[in-house]
């Protein structure tokens, strides 16, 4: 039988691989979209075009949705795995292991912003 503690580390990892893989895919697909922009058409319409016609692609597969959702979705992963630390292991370590995960995301969270301003 799985205890829900087993179960929130299942679940974790099973998000935090799907959060990689969309970050990856979206990564991708930027990279695309901008080589497509630089690239050399036969005029300039139809460099025009082709442009346009990727932006229509990216904005119907809701791209800028999909990269503002992904942190939340990590932070779900983040706050599943905290809980399988907080049953599954004695209690100093685990208050010892979401304080130092606690203070990295929120220092992580900060320098972020500091080094690129909204």
């Amino acid at each position: 039988m799985v205890t829900s503690s087993v179960f929130c580390l299942y679940i974790s990892l099973a998000v935090s691989i799907t959060v990689a893989a969309f970050a990856l895919i979206i990564s991708v697909w930027l990279i695309r979209y901008q080589r497509s922009l630089t690239r050399a058409g036969p005029t300039i319409h139809e460099r025009i075009r082709q442009r346009h016609e990727n932006f229509v692609g990216l904005m119907e597969w809701r791209l800028p949705t999909m990269i503002e959702i992904l942190p939340m979705v990590a932070l779900v992963a983040l706050v599943l795995f905290a809980n399988f630390i907080r049953y599954s292991m004695c209690y100093t370590l685990s208050i010892f292991i979401l304080t130092f995960l606690i203070e990295n995301i929120c220092l992580g969270s900060l320098s972020s912003r500091w080094v690129h301003p909204p």
